[in-house]
Parts: C-alpha cells; structure tokens; sequence
C-alpha cells in the first residue's frame, strides 16, 4: 500500500498493521460519512468526537482500510472483519496529513505555499497577496476565512473549518489548485490547525506575521501556548516576513529563525515601511519606503491597521522576487476580501459598511479606521459568537459602549447556545445600557433592524462574520448570507445594491 512506504515520518508513525495487504484506495477521510469504496478511514480523536466511534459507519460505507491510534478499538474490529486491514499509529492526525500529501501525490511541493499566521489580519492579508502576486504574472490561489479562490474566483467547497481546512481537504485543494494551473497558493495557518497538526509534513516557501493579541484561549488556555502553536509555522518555512512593530511575537521569530527574514512596519525602522499616512477619498495615501528610496502611493484601502496589511503583501512579493517598480505598476489592482470593511454601494443618502470584527480589539479598529468620515448618527450591530469563548461577548460591548447612536444586537453561529443568553452576554459589558438598544436573536433580521434605523446622513456598521455563506445552529450549518438580507431590505425600499 503507497501510503505506507516511501515516507520515514509516515513508518515512524507506525505501531502495527493488521490483516491482508490491500489493494490501492480510492478516497482518504477522517469524515465516515464520506467514505468510498476501498476507501481509507482515518479515526480523529478530536475534541467533540471521536472517530473511532464512527468505524462501523466507515466500513459500512465501502472503507478497507482502518487507520487509528486506539488499539484495543481496532483489535476488536479486526475479529470481527479480518477481511479488512487496520493500522495502529501514534498519532491519527499527523497519519492523516502524511498520508494525504502521498495520496495527492505531493503535488503541494510543485508550487509555492505561503502561509499566513497572526491573531488580526490573515485574510486581508491572504487576499492582498493573491491579488498583487496574480497582477505580476503568478497564478495565484487562495485558501482561508474567505473560502477558497483560484487565480480568478471564488471556488465551491464545503470548508471542514472556518479556515484552515483538515489536511486531507486541504491537500485535495491543493491538487484542484495545481489543476488549475496554480504556481503559487497563498493560505491562513491558524494556531488550532497548526497544533492540530493540519499542516503536518508541509514546507512553506514563505511565512508571513501579523500580530499577536489574546485570542482562542479557551483551546490554548494561555498566551504562550498561542504563540508557541503560530511559531510552529516558522519552522515550516524557508522565508519569513516579520510585522517589525509588533511586540506580541516579532521578537521571538527575528530570534528563532534561521532562513532569509524580511521585515515590515510604520513604527519602527523595516525593510517594507509607511510613514505619513493620510486618508483620502480614494483610500490611503502615504510614502512607501523600500530599499532608502520613497515612493509615495495611493491605495483604495482604508485604515492604518490595511496599511500594515498592505506592507505585508508588498513585502511577500518582493521576497518573491518581484521588483518594486512592476509591484508600484499593479497596486491599483490589489483586492481585499468580502466583508473586510466592504462598502455597500447605492444605498441613497447613507453609508453602509460590513466588517468583520467580532472582537474587542478588531471593533476598536474599525472606529479608528473611521475616523475621518463624515455622518449624522452611527447605528452599530455587534453580535455574540455562540461557538466563541462567552468571556469575550461583555468584552465587544465594552469596546463599543459611547460610541455609537444606536445598537442591534444579534448572534453569530449560535450553536448549541440559547441566542438570548448570548445576547444577554452580550449587553451585560454595557456599565450604562444604551438608550437606543435593539436585540434581534436572528442574524438577518438584526441586519434589517439596523437598516430600518438609519435616517439621511446615517453610517451603518454592521459587525461580525459578515462573508460566510451558513450559521452553525445545533451542529447543522444553515444556509444564510448577510447580502441576502441586505437586497432584500434594499429591494423593498425601492434602492438597488451592486453588492
């Protein structure tokens, strides 16, 4: 059997095997129900299920090959179906990233993987870096928060995570990519998936840094534990692109790492800097300098943190070996992702934004980012994440409170959560309960609300995960998109949207 051979981290990985040799295997899953004939399933023991509790489903389903790391389970199984060949290894999650890039024929080794860590910004990141390096000639894919792009659009595949998909998705998108003529992928590396061993055996061409702030701490359970699990991506890489002003973990890349290391800031002396920022109409406008020399550069993004953003993505490209005058040449191209401060056009006589903070630090931001707007009333959505950390929802309207005219409040992915208690949470961080309060449990509904109570000269924020395409209610994940809601709100109000 291929997936067992050719690989010593795959062999060391090995306790047993068990029953006849069998024959190649058409499909590798950790999911049962997706399992084929002659297929291969991997048992994840994760932290809400188990996968060995699913063998019997697997083998039902066509599976020959049983791979899992709890071995009186398999033992059983294999009295009752010797037929059928079962493999003891150490650990099922890097058994299924190891044996995903041979059944994929490691074909993530014939184009460049650039990963991106930190706590804020890895999808705009993703999506400046994939715009600019497709503008300068490499076909470039996508991979994250925002689903996963080919060099031209947004592709249909059921993410198994929000953003860093298991390794054998993510391999299986690898090859789709590569088929697609990709020579370059660009992807989100989280802590979760880089501790859970998503992205075990890759080697990234590049690695890139944001930022560190406290964030999935109810997996991490501290800080350090954060950090060391983003590290982890720097000893996959070949090149390391380092947000210089940031304290969080900068200092701690720039000392372990041993490859080529570019840095980028606005603060502190860099490779990749901007200095004199200024808004405008059309975006930022600021000197850009490379190399000792300015160049001054308008772009259509919006806030200092997108500048920071905007550094890392020419920074990666110009480690990539592109020159500064043809990155210049192609800046009017570069595209940020939906929901990432997404203006909605055509909305008569208001403003309307979407973004996708959903935590204090990121909320903090956007009212930063619009500081040089000019409107009447702000009305603000903020929302409680049912499947987040619940010390965090006081802590949105904490950041919030006195800054807006009016507040909807509403839930993202509920979960097994009773939304009233999650907006409750919510609420309880106000220290003086807004005058203007409106709860709306349903996320579509808070988004009309909102709109409902804007007057001429109003801006509009509406907050959360604004760019998926489902909530997870109860496990299921239920089809819904905030601009559904939106053009409905507009086509009833006779005002067409372009969104």
């Amino acid at each position: 059997m291929t997936h067992f051979s050719g690989n010593t981290d795959a062999l060391d990985n090995i306790v047993f095997i068990v029953g006849p040799k069998p024959a190649p295997i058409t499909a590798l899953t950790y999911d049962s129900r997706k399992v084929e004939k002659d297929g291969c399933f991997v048992c994840i023991d994760g932290h809400q299920s188990d996968g060995h509790l699913f063998i019997e489903s697997a083998i039902h389903n066509g599976a020959h090959v049983i791979i899992g790391s709890k071995k009186n389970i398999l033992m059983d199984w294999y009295y009752k179906r010797p037929d059928l060949t079962f493999v003891l290894v150490r650990d099922t999650k890097k058994a299924l990233a190891r044996y995903a890039t041979t059944f994929y024929q490691n074909v993530h080794e014939k184009m460049s993987l650039i990963g991106v860590t930190g706590t804020n910004g890895k999808t705009t990141i993703t999506a400046y870096i994939r715009s600019l390096l497709n503008a300068l000639g490499n076909p470039t894919g996508s991979i994250g928060t925002a689903g996963v792009w080919d060099q031209q659009q947004k592709l249909e595949f059921n993410k198994s995570t929000p953003t860093t998909p298991e390794s054998s998705d993510l391999h299986s998108i690898f090859s789709h990519l590569y088929e697609k003529k990709a020579s370059h992928v660009v992807m989100e590396a989280t802590s979760i998936a880089l501790d859970q061993e998503r992205l075990h055996g890759i080697q990234f061409n590049l690695a890139v840094h944001s930022n560190l702030w406290p964030e999935h701490l109810d997996f991490h359970h501290t800080m350090e534990d954060y950090k060391k699990a983003k590290l982890r991506l720097f000893e996959q890489a070949d090149i390391a692109v380092v947000n210089n002003d940031d304290d969080g973990m900068a200092p701690d890349i720039i000392r372990m790492f041993e490859g080529e290391l570019w840095t980028y800031g606005m603060e502190r002396d860099a490779d990749v800097r901007a200095r004199n920022m200024k808004s405008v109409a059309a975006g930022t406008s600021f000197d850009l300098l490379v190399d000792g020399k300015v160049h001054s550069v308008i772009v259509p993004i919006f806030g200092n943190h997108n500048v920071a953003n905007f550094l890392a993505a020419v920074t990666t490209c110009l480690a990539q070996g592109h020159g500064i005058e043809n990155i210049l040449r192609v800046l009017p191209l570069i595209q940020g992702p939906p929901g990432r401060f997404q203006v909605v056009n055509n909305y008569p006589d208001r403003q309307l934004v979407l973004d996708f903070a959903h935590s204090p630090r990121a909320l903090e931001t956007l009212f930063e980012t619009i500081e040089p707007f000019s409107y009447n009333r702000i009305i603000l959505l903020i929302t409680g994440i049912g499947i987040r950390e619940r010390h965090l929802r006081p802590e949105i309207a904490q950041a919030v409170e006195g800054k807006a005219d009016a507040y909807v409040v509403t839930v993202d992915h509920p979960g097994d959560e009773d939304p009233e208690i999650v907006m409750a949470d919510v609420v309880s961080g106000f220290t003086e309960v807004p005058a203007n309060l409106h709860l709306e449990a349903k996320r579509g509904q808070a988004i009309q609300k909102a709109m409902s109570l804007a007057e001429k000269g109003d801006l509009i924020l509406i907050t959360g995960i604004c760019m998926e395409t489902f909530q997870i209610v109860k496990g299921e994940r239920v089809p819904y998109h905030d601009f559904d809601e939106i053009k409905s709100f507009l086509h009833k109000h006779h005002a067409i949207t372009t969104c």
